[in-house]
């Protein structure tokens, strides 16, 4: 990487670190949003229940407690979001990872009581993008304090407030809905949850690892 390339990179990388989130404007079509909530809407009945409840360490150093939830796999135009060239470029740019590459997605559907606890996403979310497909769709715990935090504190932290924490340090994390924005957030380092769900919502996914 030329001394240019670095000065461009250097300050997202570094609110990157800082923040652990970053809302990135005007990078997904009116048309597109539109296709993937049709997208969605349609293959509701391919959903795969998640569900569990333990809460545990993973091998990969992620975290996980209770979630109840079900996974829509993603179509070809979901699929096409995640792997577009555009989208990969400009988040490498937001970020500050130069060498992030793409994973693939999914759609979230959460039925009215659903809920995901506390946990941090698989070693290969480096970046885990998500759009809000329903209006309304309520804000996720997130706990920006307990960046790149070890599985034991974690697990110290639901022992003493529950796998939906408040309080000092936990805030909440909006998605964007059809404003041509997509929010970009480390689901690796950062933990997050959400609620139990007031009303049936679905959030689109897509996770970009840095090589």
């Amino acid at each position: 990487m030329d001394t240019a390339q670095t000065t461009a990179v250097l300050p997202a990388r570094a609110a990157w670190d800082k923040n652990g989130t970053v809302l990135v404007p005007d990078i997904l079509e009116r048309s597109r949003f539109e296709d993937i909530v049709a997208e969605a809407n349609d293959r509701i009945g391919l959903a795969t229940a998640h569900i569990h409840e333990h809460t545990a360490a993973h091998r990969d150093g992620s975290f996980a407690t209770p979630v109840h939830c079900a996974f829509i796999p993603p179509g070809p135009v979901l699929e096409g979001l995640a792997y577009d060239k555009s989208l990969l470029a400009v988040l490498r740019e937001a970020t500050g990872v130069p060498r992030l590459i793409p994973r693939g997605g999914a759609v979230v559907l959460y039925e009215e009581g659903d809920f995901q606890g506390l946990h941090t996403d698989s070693v290969k979310s480096t970046v885990t993008v998500a759009i809000a497909l329903t209006e309304n769709l309520p804000p996720m715990g997130w706990a920006p304090h307990l960046h790149n935090a070890h599985p034991d504190q974690l697990g110290e932290v639901v022992t003493e407030h529950g796998i939906f924490p408040d309080g000092e340090g936990f805030t909440t994390l909006q998605h964007p809905y059809g404003d041509r924005s997509v929010r970009a957030f480390a689901g690796y380092a950062v933990p997050h949850w959400r609620p139990r769900q007031p009303a049936r919502g679905m959030l689109a996914t897509m996770s970009f690892m840095d090589l």
